[in-house]
């Protein structure tokens, strides 16, 4: 129940002169909690610093043990194993003593020690590459050398210690001073909190007795606000219930019928009905309506814009009411029907959508004067929701047709499709099988012509015979690699259970004269599960993996090839490398490696590779027709898989394949 207005000025005065004291009494304390605070704060700072000094001085510490602890191991036992530490330690010291000095480089006793440490460290560096090389060409060391870098050792720990002691002491004395000034800062708080209740408390509750006897006149204007209060809340919530109607409501008929049959609940109204205009055609329509008895004019009656209204009165898109038809001299056609039921009052508001006229809700009572200005924007409410809604399903009706075109143009454009890559598909597979034939023959005629005039050319020509040749020979091994790309993009596979390990065996066996020539280490470790694929493009799929493995590798190196697989689920995968995330929808997975010590693959290359005629190297470098790992992947995706390759230049490669695991479990039980 609201005050009213001139008891609300008075409060507000009142309750000014209230807080004006204390807010005074607040900015000065508050200041002083500030200063304080911020000395807290500093005073903290401190301590992080010393912390992070102590810190870095006992990493500092564990690096100059673990040197001394690797060179002390390989010595007493010379194996190089033991010096890993200090290797490992080595490039790390440097950086961690010039980390420590710029941290206590506002303190010169730590300075100082530090320096003094650094001095101590370097005198014993310098004797420890002499004493490993004594180690390696196994000659003996001299007691007093040892005997040196341990004095050495001591004295560098004794420096740690006591820079680790010095800062531990400036780390309690800053504690102590946070200590202190957090006392001060709470003490102060609760001594500002104490004086600012006791403030506030004493002119509160003066304040409230003074209100108090203005109260019982403020209640009784209050009580007046509340009935007019009362019926806005009515008038809301009929609102509210039309809204709902017309969320629920499926057909925009049946739409217009709710909201119009709750609005005639709260409104004097015998009838209403909803019309449509198109000004196209200059007619308008009776869209839907309700009515106590038959709805005049009916539903779907069509009649001229001119039966409504004149047109420069339906251009202004002002709302029309009419009290009395008694004293109305001349009527319009639709009101003439009106007067004919009994109706003595009407009332006509307009529906628009982004200003443009699109209908008009008309209202007609048989009271005179039935509709006040309160009644009037109920009615303007609702014609602009029911605006909106006819809008929305004009839309709506829009979306449909444009989404069944649509739809239909791309049953005829995939249809479009399908027969042009059949046909493009066609005209490839004949294209290649046509080729071969005039290959064959030109490779067939330079064999023979260099068999039978061999003697006759001299070098040159003996050498363009054979360029010839090789020339054919590329041409068919790249129409070769077509034909297979053609076909495992056209053939309908059978997925079904594949031992990996008849698999790799396969394709050892396709690559044995390569392997042999190239005299490649292939290691490979069993054991491989069975997994959802295509025996045989998997076996021209792994052929194709390890023929690059043996053949991208730099002269004079012997290749190293590397078989391996593993098993991984999408929550727990096995592999350390970081992979893409796997499809959940089936676990678990395999994942096959194919791991090589040759040129490697540049970063920004990984992806390309796998595309058609991708080549990274002149043929005369390394041969090949650039279509093997397009091969390759597409094999993979037709199989449901994935692939990919990690490498490094001249570091090696390793190419991944994943596929499905065979479900053991579903077999076992004739799934």
């Amino acid at each position: 129940m609201a005050l009213p207005k001139i008891a609300k000025i008075s409060l507000k005065r009142r309750l000014t002169t209230v807080i004006a004291l204390p807010i005074g009494l607040m900015l000065l304390l508050t200041g002083a909690t500030l200063w304080q605070i911020t000395r807290l704060l500093s005073a903290m700072k401190w301590v992080d610093h010393t912390d992070q000094v102590i810190a870095q001085a006992n990493y500092t510490q564990r690096l100059l043990v673990d040197m001394e602890t690797g060179i002390r191991g390989y010595l007493l036992s010379g194996e190089p194993k033991f010096l890993e530490p200090y290797q490992q330690a080595s490039p790390l010291i440097n950086p961690a003593l010039n980390h420590l000095a710029n941290l206590v480089a506002e303190n010169p006793r730590q300075t100082k020690n530090l320096a003094q440490l650094r001095s101590y460290y370097e005198e014993w560096a310098r004797s420890a590459p002499t004493l490993i090389a004594l180690q390696k060409r196994g000659e003996p060391i001299s007691v007093s050398a040892l005997n040196t870098r341990k004095q050495l050792m001591d004295a560098i720990r004794s420096q740690v210690f006591q820079f680790i002691q010095l800062e531990e002491n400036l780390r309690n004395a800053r504690t102590d001073a946070v200590r202190q000034t957090t006392q001060v800062v709470i003490g102060t708080s609760i001594a500002l909190a104490i004086v600012l209740g006791s403030i506030l408390a004493y002119l509160i509750r003066r304040e409230i007795l003074l209100i108090s006897q203005n109260y019982k006149q403020a209640l009784i204007i209050a009580c007046k606000e509340s009935e007019i209060s009362q019926r806005s809340a009515q008038r809301l919530a009929a609102l509210h219930k039309i809204d709902q109607a017309i969320l629920s409501a499926q057909s925009l008929k049946t739409l217009i019928r709710v909201a119009l049959s709750r609005l005639r609940q709260i409104i004097p109204a015998q009838q209403a009905f909803v019309i449509l205009f198109d000004f196209k055609t200059g007619l308008a329509q009776v869209l839907a309506g309700s009515s106590d008895r038959e709805l005049q004019p009916s539903e779907g009656t069509t009649l001229a814009i001119e039966d409504f209204a004149p047109s420069e009165v339906l251009e202004q898109g002002l709302t029309r009411y009419v009290e009395d038809f008694t004293i109305v001299e001349q009527c319009p056609p639709i009101l003439e029907r009106l007067l004919a039921t009994g109706t003595l009052s009407c009332i006509t508001v307009p529906m628009k959508v982004e200003e443009t006229l699109i209908g008009e809700l008309s209202l007609a009572a048989t009271q005179r004067a039935a509709f006040d200005l309160e009644t009037q924007e109920i009615v303007q409410e609702v014609a602009d929701q029911l605006a909106i809604a006819i809008h929305q399903s004009d839309l709506r009706e829009q979306l449909q047709r444009y989404t069944a075109q649509l739809e239909q143009r791309v049953i005829e454009r995939t249809a479009q499709l399908q027969d042009a890559y059949a046909e493009l598909e066609s005209f490839s597979y004949s294209t290649a099988h046509d080729l071969r034939t005039p290959l064959v023959g030109l490779q067939g005629l330079s064999q023979a012509f260099l068999a039978d005039y061999g003697n006759v050319l001299d070098a040159y020509g003996q050498e363009y015979i054979r360029r010839i040749y090789e020339t054919a020979h590329q041409m068919d091994e790249l129409i070769d690699d077509l034909l297979r790309y053609s076909r495992i993009s056209r053939t309908e596979l059978k997925l079904e259970s594949v031992d990996l390990n008849v698999v790799v065996s396969s394709a050892l066996n396709q690559l044995k004269e390569k392997i042999q020539q190239q005299q490649a280490n292939i290691v490979i470790e069993e054991q491989k599960p069975n997994v959802i694929g295509h025996h045989t493009i998997l076996v021209q799929v792994v052929a194709n993996l390890l023929s690059n493995a043996i053949k991208f590798v730099k002269p004079g190196v012997q290749p190293q090839v590397h078989i391996w697989a593993e098993e991984f689920s999408v929550q727990k995968p096995k592999s350390t490398v970081q992979l893409p995330e796997i499809p959940p929808n089936v676990t678990p997975w395999v994942r096959l490696w194919v791991e090589d010590n040759g040129i490697g693959i540049p970063a920004e290359y990984t992806d390309r590779i796998f595309r058609v005629f991708e080549r990274l190297h002149p043929a005369e470098a390394y041969s090949g027709t650039g279509i093997g790992l397009a091969i390759v992947r597409k094999g993979v995706e037709r199989m449901n898989g994935r692939m990919g390759v990690q490498s490094h230049v001249d570091q090696g490669s390793r190419f991944w394949l994943e596929l499905p695991k065979v479900d053991t479990n579903k077999i076992s039980q004739g799934e």
